[in-house]
């Protein structure tokens, strides 16, 4: 048997499986759904926070900045 049909095989009887207990192709769609929401909210959150750096560290140097021209006067 070559690669496709093995993999045909394994494909019908996963649905075949599936179509005699809905509650786990319910669960499985709802484990996707809920990994797809995770990354986005993971990935806003972090998105978040790098802005939120960037604005720190932009004042740090302009705050680094005023304290040096301060001390050369």
């Amino acid at each position: 048997m070559t690669i496709q049909e093995e993999a045909g095989k394994t494909v019908r009887s996963i649905t075949d499986g599936l179509k005699g207990q809905p509650i786990s192709l319910a669960l499985i769609i709802m484990n996707v759904v809920f990994i797809g929401f995770t990354y986005l909210i993971f990935h806003e959150l972090n998105a978040r926070t790098i802005h939120q750096y960037e604005a720190k560290d932009q004042l740090i140097m302009k705050l680094i900045g005023l304290c040096d021209s301060k001390t050369q006067s």
